[in-house]
C-alpha cells in the first residue's frame, strides 16, 4: 500500500514526517513524503521516497510577501492573517496541481494542517456538503494542540491560558475560524473545478472530527484535554532514531569539543525586522555573561560572524547541536521546541507568530524557561535576565528530568501502530485508551 505523506510548511512540519514514514515502511508500507523541493535536505538518506512540491520555502519567507507577513507577526494578528492569507492564495494553484497528481497516485494520505482541506476537497465523494467517507483513507497529523478546547494548557491559542473556561473553547474555535479562511484557497480552487459546493466552517470541523487524527506532542509538555474528539490520538514527539546523512560541520564540531557547552540562538524561518541589531545585542549578553555561543543565520539573518567565544553558523541539525548546548535561545517552533526539550536542556523562548507563544508559556511552567519574551519586546536586557534563569542549576535540573521523561516515548512507532491499524481495519488495543476511529 502507497502512504503519502504531506508535509507543507518549514522543517519542523517536514522532519516529523520522516519519522513516521520510516517507521511505516518497516512495516512493509510504501511510503512517499511531499515538501517544498528546498526540503529535500531533511528527507534524502532517510530510505522515504521524496516527492518535491513545485515550489520553495525559503525564498518566499526571505523576500516579498512571505517576509513581510512573517516580520509584521509580532506586531498585529491581523495584519499576519491578512498577509498570510496572499501568501497561501499566491501558491494555491502549485499547490492543488502537486497534491492533487500526488493524491491520485496513492492508496492513503496523511495531511497537516495547511493541506487538510485541500485533501478533504480531492478525497470527498460528493454526496452532500461535509458528508459521507472519503474516496481513500485520510489521516491528520498535527504538531501543535490547534483543536478547541476549554482547557487552556491543551490548547495552542486559549484567551485564559491557565484556566479551564469556556471562553478558551470559544475563543479557540474563532482561532480556527481564521486558521479555515488562511488555508483554504487550494480547497476552494479544487472544489471549484469539481463542481462542488463552497466548504462553510461548519463542514470543515465536520470533517476534521470524523478524521483520525494524530498529535504529535508528548503529554508530558501538552496535557491530554477530556474534550479532545474520540478520533483524536496524542502519541508523543515522532522522532528519527538514525541520523541519516545530516552531520555538524567540522569546524563547528571543533568549537563544541573545545570550550563549556555554549549557548545556541536561533530563530529558525522566522525573519527579524533588525537582524544587525539583534545579532550585537546577542554578542554583547554572551560576553556579559560569560558564556560561550552559537548563533544560526536562519532566515532572520543573525549574521555574527565567528570569534573564539562565538562561532557564526548556517544550518545544522538541532537533533545533533542541543544536546551540546548549555542553553536553547528559539523562536518557539512546535518542531524547535520539541528538540530541545528531548536534548534535556533549558532555554530561552522568542514567540514570533502562531503557536510559538504557547510553547514558551510551556516551557516557563514546565520550569525550563523563564517566561517568554515576544520578538517585539526583545531586548539585550530582557535577553540578559532570560539567560539567567536558562542557566540557573534549577532549570537545568527541570530540563534534565523533562528530557528524559519525553525521550522514553516512542511516538513516531505508536502513530505508525494507528496508522497501520486504520488502514488494515483492525481495533487497536485496549492499551491505546483513546480510539483512533470515532
Amino acid at each position: 500500500m502507497q502512504v503519502l505523506l504531506l508535509g507543507m510548511g518549514s522543517r519542523g512540519d517536514v522532519q516529523p514526517l520522516v519519522a513516521l514514514g520510516q517507521r511505516l515502511r518497516r512495516m512493509g508500507y510504501a511510503v512517499s513524503l511531499a515538501a517544498p523541493a528546498d526540503l529535500a535536505h531533511v528527507v534524502v538518506g532517510s530510505g522515504v521516497r521524496f516527492e518535491p512540491l513545485s515550489f520553495d520555502l525559503e525564498g518566499p519567507l526571505r523576500e516579498g510577501l512571505g517576509r513581510d507577513a512573517l516580520r509584521g507577526s509580532a506586531r498585529t494578528q491581523v495584519r499576519e492573517a491578512r498577509l498570510m492569507r496572499q501568501v497561501m492564495a499566491g501558491t494555491a494553484e502549485a499547490l492543488a496541481a502537486d497534491v492533487s497528481r500526488l493524491v491520485g497516485a496513492a492508496d492513503a494520505v496523511v495531511s497537516g494542517a495547511l493541506t487538510f482541506d485541500l485533501v478533504d476537497a480531492l478525497l470527498t465523494t460528493g454526496r452532500g456538503p461535509g458528508n459521507g467517507r472519503p474516496a481513500k483513507p485520510h489521516l491528520y497529523a498535527i504538531f501543535a494542540p490547534v483543536w478547541p478546547s476549554a482547557h487552556g494548557e491543551s490548547v495552542a491559542l486559549a484567551l485564559l491560558p491557565r484556566s479551564t473556561s469556556w471562553a478558551n473553547h470559544r475563543w479557540s474555535t474563532l482561532a480556527g475560524r481564521v486558521a479555515f479562511d488562511l488555508f483554504r484557497p487550494a480547497g476552494d480552487l479544487v472544489r471549484a473545478r469539481r463542481g462542488l459546493q463552497r466548504q462553510r466552517f461548519r463542514h470543515y470541523t465536520a470533517a476534521a472530527e470524523r478524521t483520525p487524527t494524530l498529535l504529535a506532542a508528548s503529554p508530558h509538555v501538552v496535557p491530554p484535554a477530556a474534550d479532545w474528539p474520540a478520533a483524536l490520538r496524542q502519541t508523543g514527539y515522532w522522532v528519527r532514531h538514525d541520523a541519516g546523512e545530516e552531520s555538524l560541520e567540522p569546524a563547528l564540531d571543533a568549537f563544541l569539543g573545545d570550550g563549556a557547552a555554549p549557548v545556541f540562538v536561533g530563530f529558525g524561518s522566522m525573519p527579524t525586522p533588525d537582524p544587525e541589531r539583534v545579532g550585537r545585542d546577542v554578542v554583547a549578553v554572551l560576553g556579559r555573561l560569560g558564556v560561550r555561543g552559537v548563533v544560526s543565520e536562519g532566515i532572520a539573518g543573525l549574521s555574527v560572524g565567528s570569534t573564539a567565544r562565538v562561532a557564526g553558523i548556517g544550518r545544522a541539525p538541532h537533533d545533533l547541536l542541543f544536546p551540546r548546548c548549555a542553553v536553547v535561545v528559539h523562536h518557539g517552533g512546535a518542531g524547535t521546541t520539541a528538540a530541545a526539550v528531548r536534548a534535556g536542556v533549558p532555554q530561552v523562548v522568542v514567540p514570533h507568530a502562531a503557536d510559538q507563544p504557547y510553547w514558551g508559556r510551556r516551557m516557563a511552567d514546565l520550569g525550563v524557561a523563564a517566561a517568554a519574551v515576544p520578538r517585539k519586546d526583545l531586548t539585550a536586557a530582557r535577553l540578559e535576565r532570560a539567560l539567567e534563569v536558562a542557566l540557573s542549576p534549577t532549570a537545568r535540573a527541570a530540563a534534565r528530568a523533562l528530557g528524559e521523561r519525553v525521550r522514553a516515548e516512542d511516538g513516531a512507532g505508536e502513530a505508525a501502530a494507528l496508522i497501520d491499524a486504520h488502514l488494515s481495519g483492525n481495533t487497536p488495543s485496549s492499551a491505546q485508551h483513546r480510539r483512533l476511529q470515532p
